[in-house]
């Protein structure tokens, strides 16, 4: 069973795609937000580093969070493992003010999102 979440990228949508594992960890289902709501994206070398506040969902300070982030960036939605590269999603007019997921593939998901 894989425990990585995956960005699906089509012409309307962003999805962050979970594993079983990671809706259990994060209380929470799939997350998906019109491709239209997506203002900015881009890579940062710590998605852990992105993440203050209060979460709901499972989280270890620098090991892991996944699930919601609320905090002085506003709510964010989170898959990070680990003090790893991510791809951070700066979102208008969706439930999330910001995805951040830990990826190895931010050189393809910055060339498909704005």
């Amino acid at each position: 069973m894989s425990r990585v979440a995956r960005l699906l990228i089509d012409d309307f949508t962003v999805t962050v795609s979970l594993s079983a594992v990671e809706k259990l960890e994060a209380l929470h289902g799939n997350v998906t937000v019109p491709r239209t709501a997506v203002m900015a994206v881009r890579r940062v070398p710590d998605g852990m580093a992105e993440l203050h506040g209060i979460s709901i969902g499972t989280g270890l300070p620098g090991v892991m969070m996944v699930g919601t982030v609320r905090g002085r960036d506003g709510v964010i939605f989170a898959v990070c493992r680990g003090r790893r590269p991510a791809v951070v999603l700066d979102l208008s007019g969706a439930s999330y003010d910001r995805i951040v997921v830990t990826t190895d593939d931010a050189d393809e998901i910055l060339s498909r999102l704005p």
